[in-house]
């Protein structure tokens, strides 16, 4: 078996499919540990590992041995760092398969509640100006000279009686 530099300047060479194998074999514990050191949920096992062998191909074909730095440093150092923006990143994506599935899930459509009882003079008008005429808060809160925070209050408790 040959050392990595031997395998690196090989692959850059010839693009060799059986070399990249080879390297896969050897990196794959790497790519393992790091994804288990990192936490990451197992249902991302599989796309964290795609991700490793990505980037072991990159770090393949951009490795300088002339840095002073061998190439399992190297691409650990890759590896870590990209990890780490996924992460970060995937938590605050939510991915839906097929969004046209979710459109019409939650629709404000207050055209078949009926009004509630027990409502004050002021939740009354607040009542007719947002869930009937559909008017913004900041509209109503002009109309009625009142702060924005007391029709936000009054369409919270209409809100609640409606239930």
């Amino acid at each position: 078996m040959k050392n990595d530099y031997e395998l690196i300047y090989l692959y850059k060479n010839t693009q060799d499919d059986d070399i990249f194998q080879i390297m896969i074999q050897k990196y794959s514990p790497l790519i393992w540990k790091n994804i288990y050191q990192m936490y990451i949920e197992p249902k991302d096992y599989d796309d964290f590992y795609q991700e490793g062998v990505i980037l072991l191909h990159q770090a393949m074909l951009t490795f300088d041995d002339t840095k002073n730095k061998t190439f399992t440093r190297y691409f650990e150092l890759i590896l870590v760092r990209r990890f780490v923006y996924l992460k970060n990143k995937t938590k605050s994506l939510i991915l839906y398969p097929k969004p046209e599935l979710f459109e019409s899930v939650y629709e404000e459509n207050f055209d078949s509640i009926q009004e509630p009882e027990n409502l004050a003079p002021l939740e009354k008008m607040i009542y007719d100006n947002y869930f009937i005429e559909k008017k913004i808060v900041t509209t109503i809160a002009e109309e009625l000279k009142i702060s924005e925070k007391s029709v936000k209050n009054a369409i919270y408790r209409i809100k609640t009686k409606m239930k």
